[in-house]
């Protein structure tokens, strides 16, 4: 090691290996329930008109079930060269599950009380966590640090017990599983735009054969992703997924003198399902407030009245549904990723001979922002939370820290 003790200052090497088991449902999932209920399950037992509370079988029970295990392989490295100021650490990951607990539906000849928890999957994950910190002081007033982390995982269903396997997680029922997918992902219609003019509508309906939608000028153009030559549900497929591809972290901080600044921004990349879209972007299919891009579809529709050219990617307002747009579809799917300043603080510390005239031990005055800003394509509330979040509010903080 003489060769590198000039810029290798530590270096450790690592693996692990375990098994993790997951009982995550309830305590009494090994049994059959029963509940008594007078709506349910009331009986005449001693004739006539009153009724008395029976009981009904709410769970059915599963004396095999087990817990669900992960097999977790661990090999990375921690180094630090150029006397500490850079380090840096890098982590493989393999996660295998077997033996995942789902609660699969059951035929309706079972009766009441059919659910049950059962031992029916399999998932892998694996990814790399990477973490790298440069710290350095200039001179005796300034000096700084940067701190950066990455994670990227993949995530994907391996299998699933038979008789949940085109139906569990999305799948259609027929012919496509969320096996090999990643966990969570969207079954739905793939989409090219909308139809902007007649003779778009007009050709289209001339190649295929329609069984689901009703093309017109507008309206969603929907993908014939199997090449039968017929636009059906058979047309339904995978879209993705909105686990991230990969996060970010950035830490940056900086002292000059008595002053003190640091910065935190955090960064997904991955795709987002955007729900608010159905209430938006459709005008059927709610009865509430609807977007402001309504308006510009309106107006682009008088402009095809006018002119025989559609000019939106936003579907035509209707009062009704007939190219069945509130089914999922490519169209809801956004490019989900953003990079966003969580965290600004700058502060200021008093000089020690005025803490030593006031017998404080610190003092320290400071300003602290936070989400000050967001850079993404994302339309919905907030790309970080998804669904229906509240959008987050910034927050900004004054503040006087001291100690005797």
């Amino acid at each position: 090691m003489e060769a590198t003790r000039s810029w290798l200052s530590d270096l450790k090497i690592r693996a692990a290996y375990g098994v993790n088991g997951n009982d995550i449902i309830a305590n009494d999932a090994f049994y059959a329930k029963y509940a008594l209920d007078l709506d349910k399950a009331g009986y005449a037992i001693a004739g006539g008109n009153s009724l008395a509370p029976g009981a009904y079988r709410s769970r059915s029970t599963n004396p095999d079930l087990t817990w669900e295990k992960t097999y977790q392989t661990n090999v990375g490295f921690d180094a630090s060269v150029l006397n500490n100021r850079l380090t840096f650490s890098f982590d493989y990951f393999h996660k295998k599950t077997d033996n995942m607990l789902v609660e699969k539906p059951y035929i309706a000849t079972i009766g009441e009380g059919g659910y049950c928890w059962y031992n029916g999957g399999e998932m892998l994950n694996h990814g790399v966590e990477i973490t790298a910190s440069w710290r350095q002081s200039v001179n005796k007033d300034f000096s700084y640090e940067i701190g950066l982390n990455v994670t990227a995982m993949k995530n994907k269903v391996t299998d699933l017990m038979d008789d949940i396997y085109y139906t569990w997680g999305g799948g259609n029922g027929i012919d496509k599983s969320v096996v090999g997918q990643p966990l969570g992902s969207w079954m739905g219609y793939k989409t090219d735009g909308v139809f902007h003019t007649q003779d778009e509508v007009d050709a289209y309906k001339a190649k295929y054969k329609i069984s689901f939608g009703n093309p017109a000028v507008g309206r969603l153009r929907y993908v014939d992703t199997n090449g039968d030559g017929e636009i059906s549900d058979r047309d339904r497929t995978w879209l993705g997924t909105d686990l991230p591809k990969a996060q970010f972290g950035l830490n940056l901080a900086a002292n000059w003198k008595n002053f003190d600044l640091s910065l935190f921004f955090n960064s997904i990349v991955r795709d987002a399902w955007n729900n608010a879209k159905y209430y938006t972007d459709f005008f059927p299919l709610w009865t509430g407030n609807h977007g402001t891009k309504l308006l510009d579809a309106a107006n682009a529709y008088q402009g095809y009245l006018q002119n025989g050219y559609y000019d939106s990617e936003i579907p035509a307002p209707s009062i009704d549904n007939p190219n069945s747009e509130g089914e999922g579809s490519e169209y809801y799917i956004e490019d989900g990723s953003f990079l966003r300043l969580k965290t600004l603080s700058v502060g200021y510390s008093l000089p020690k001979h005025i803490q030593n005239k006031l017998s404080l031990n610190n003092a320290r005055i400071y300003f602290q922002a936070q989400n000050l800003f967001t850079i993404t394509k994302y339309s919905g509330a907030d790309p970080e939370g998804l669904g229906y979040p509240y959008a987050l509010p910034r927050q900004y903080t004054f503040g006087i820290q001291f100690s005797f």
